[in-house]
């Protein structure tokens, strides 16, 4: 295994050089790292990620990645492990396979705003920026209800950056291990309590209207939202489940789309 011990420029770029090809290329797919005399290991060797994620996944605990995350997504299932890990998977599955077979006219229009860009656009797009506003559209839309593109209080490049400031912030935190403490600044706190805000908002909205079909099943534009309050019972874990969706929905996909392409 090769050893590499950046220290504190490692830090100070988020670690973005040690998940670069150009690193696996130089030290392999497993490889360990030193930060502040703490020891990390990155591997991207096909074997340990299975065993990681799939075949021994009850070997593998969280660290700290509960608490340094936990100021901007809470209580939800990427601050979550063993049983109420899984009892968050099977609560945001039902939703999600429901919205399989539900109208899904909230993707149209962030579709045809990102095609009309690219159609007006010429020479050489850097496409990652656009794929980040259109999952964050298409994502807010999906477990929002409304897209944030057409939220009365906000407005989407204004959340972004909030939300891409808030998401910076916090893997600079995980990054530190059991030193994540150390790094809290006034503004981050303020940009979680933004998004917090702003989700709350939606779930405030939709709690106080009617949202029944004639089954007595949650329907309608906040249907994703009611099914987690129908199970949690409680607004304040049903806005953090949301924002750990959020996270996974818009910088996952974002990023996927932008290496597919």
């Amino acid at each position: 295994m090769a050893v590499s011990r950046w220290g504190r420029d490692t830090l100070a770029n988020g670690l973005s050089e040690s998940t670069s090809s150009a690193v696996n290329d130089q030290l392999g797919p497993n490889f360990e790292i030193s930060i502040l005399g703490a020891v990390g290991y990155t591997t991207f060797d096909p074997e340990n990620v299975e065993a990681i994620l799939s075949s021994r996944f009850d070997g593998f605990g969280m660290g700290k990645r509960r608490e340094s995350m936990f100021p901007f997504i809470g209580e939800g299932i990427f601050t979550q492990d063993g049983p109420a890990w899984k009892h968050s998977r099977d609560l945001l599955r039902r939703p999600f396979l429901k919205t399989h077979y539900q109208d899904l006219e909230g993707f149209q229009e962030p579709i045809n705003n990102l095609l009309s860009v690219l159609s007006s656009s010429a020479g050489v797009v850097d496409l990652q920026p656009l794929f980040f506003q259109f999952t964050l559209a298409t994502t807010t839309s999906l477990i929002f209800g409304q897209s944030v593109e057409n939220a009365e209080h906000d407005g989407q490049d204004s959340f972004g950056r909030t939300f891409d400031h808030a998401s910076w912030i916090t893997t600079l935190r995980s990054r530190l291990g059991d030193f994540y403490w150390a790094y809290n600044p006034s503004h981050y706190k303020a940009a979680c309590n933004r998004i917090k805000d702003f989700a709350d908002g939606f779930v405030k909205r939709a709690l106080s209207t009617d949202g029944k079909d004639s089954v007595g099943e949650s329907s309608g534009r906040y249907a994703f939202i009611r099914d987690l309050y129908a199970e949690l019972n409680d607004p304040s874990l049903v806005r953090d489940q949301l924002i750990n969706v959020l996270l996974a929905g818009r910088d996952t996909t974002a990023c996927l789309l932008s290496w597919t392409l």
